[in-house]
Formats: C-alpha cells, structure tokens, sequence
C-alpha cells in the first residue's frame, strides 16, 4: 500500500531534513561495517556499535547547531529528538515486521503527541534503517508515521545509496560500454573425452 509522505500531515517534516538524517544513520552503519571486519566480530558487535554511533551522530548533530531545525529531547539510549519540533526516534528494524520498541511503542517524550493526535493523523514518528532479508540488502531507511494505535500512516523511503569514489575526485567516471559477451557451447577437446573415461 503506498502511503502519503510525512509532510503531508507535518510539513516540516521535509524530504531535504529526512535525507539529512538518513544521511547520518547510514553513513555509521558503513563506517561500522568497514571497521568491525575481523573474525572476531559478528551481528551482535556490529549491531551495538552502529546503535551507538548512530544516537551519538544524532546528538553531536544536534548540539553542533548546524540544522536550527534539530533538536535534543531525550540523549539517553531511549533517543527522541526533534525535527521542527516533531519528536523522532530511530531503530535498526525491519519495517515490514518490526519488533524492536522505538518502532513499536511510544516513548514519553511523544505522548504530548499521541494525546493530541486527530483520528488517522500520525502521532510518532521513526526512522528504521532496513537492511533487507537477513542484512543481505543495500541498507536503506524508511521514515514512518504511525498513528496512537499503531498502524503506518505515512511513510519516507530514503533513495541513499553507497557510491564508492577516489578521495577528492569533484566528477564521477564516464560508464563505459562493455559489448554483450559471446555464448556458444563448449567443445570438448581430445584430453578432456579422455580424462573422462578414466574417471
């Protein structure tokens, strides 16, 4: 079912500051991936410290004063900051099946909201970065709005993707077209009839 983007009920809950925040989730889950690579570490090491980074860029993005429109409520683990005053949460969870409770239920510091949510308005609001079936997927992050009861009212979806590039080149390289490859059946040669009878 395609749900009407968060601005439509909070408008300003814009497209630039998801990206923004998005941004910032992904950018420490690929740094985590790329330091925690060692025999030693596993799902649960590297699911801490992304948890950890993420709510710490959150934080410093927030004291830094960079975006007037972010703001700090609550820094402990349970994070709610806000984004134009809408307060937000955010959980490495799979959107389609969520479990964990920043997507579930509602932290104190949104109840204000909840309690003064019209009928079918959003009243939270999370971030949920989704790595696709068993992390197999290119990680992505859904922006969802649910209303006191719990259903999704609205939703974001991030079009981040990982570019690899050389350290300060300004420009992407050109594609280059590679023709289509040649596909004929293989012959056998007069070695391989006979290593086979042999075998």
């Amino acid at each position: 079912m395609i749900l009407p983007p968060p601005a439509s009920f909070k408008p300003q809950l814009s497209t630039d500051r998801l990206e923004a925040v998005s941004q910032w989730l992904l950018d420490e889950l690929y740094a985590t991936e790329n330091d925690l690579s060692r025999r030693t570490d596993n799902g649960y090491t590297r699911g801490c410290t992304t948890f950890g980074r993420q709510r710490n860029r959150i934080i410093a993005e927030a004291l830094s004063g960079r975006q007037p429109w972010l703001a700090l409520i609550n820094s402990n683990n349970d994070i709610v900051f806000t984004i134009g005053g809408v307060p937000c949460r955010f959980s490495n969870d799979d959107p389609s099946s969520p479990s964990k409770d920043a997507v579930m239920t509602a932290n104190r510091f949104q109840m204000e909201f909840i309690d003064f949510a019209a009928v079918g308005e959003p009243a939270r609001f999370c971030f949920i970065v989704d790595r696709g079936h068993e992390g197999a997927a290119e990680p992505r992050v859904e922006f969802v709005g649910f209303t006191p009861s719990g259903d999704a009212v609205c939703r974001w979806v991030s079009n981040s993707v990982r570019v690899l590039r050389l350290e300060g080149q300004e420009t992407l390289p050109q594609p280059v077209n590679v023709a289509k490859p040649l596909v004929a059946p293989k012959r056998l040669d007069e070695g391989d009839g006979a290593a086979k009878e042999a075998g």
